[in-house]
C-alpha cells in the first residue's frame, strides 16, 4: 500500500489509471471465468438432457370427447 501511494506522489493520474484498470481487468477475468463456467454447464445438462416423448397406441377419450 506505501509503494502504491509512492507511485500516485511520482506519476500521478497515470498511476491512478494503472491500479483501476488493474483493477478492472481481475473484474472482467473473474467475470469471464463465472461466464465459461456458466456456459459449460449449460452445454453439459442439455447434451445430456433426455428428451420427454412417448409414443400413445391410440387416442386418449378425454381428446375425443372435448372436440365434440
Amino acid at each position: 500500500m506505501k509503494n502504491f501511494l509512492e507511485y500516485i506522489k511520482k506519476y500521478g493520474a497515470t498511476a491512478v489509471l494503472v491500479a483501476w484498470l488493474m483493477h478492472t481487468n481481475y473484474r472482467v477475468a473473474v467475470l469471464e471465468s463465472k461466464l465459461y463456467s456458466c456456459l459449460e454447464r449449460n452445454q453439459f445438462i442439455q447434451q445430456y438432457q433426455k428428451q420427454n416423448a412417448c409414443i400413445l397406441p391410440k387416442q386418449l377419450s378425454y381428446e375425443t370427447e372435448g372436440n365434440s
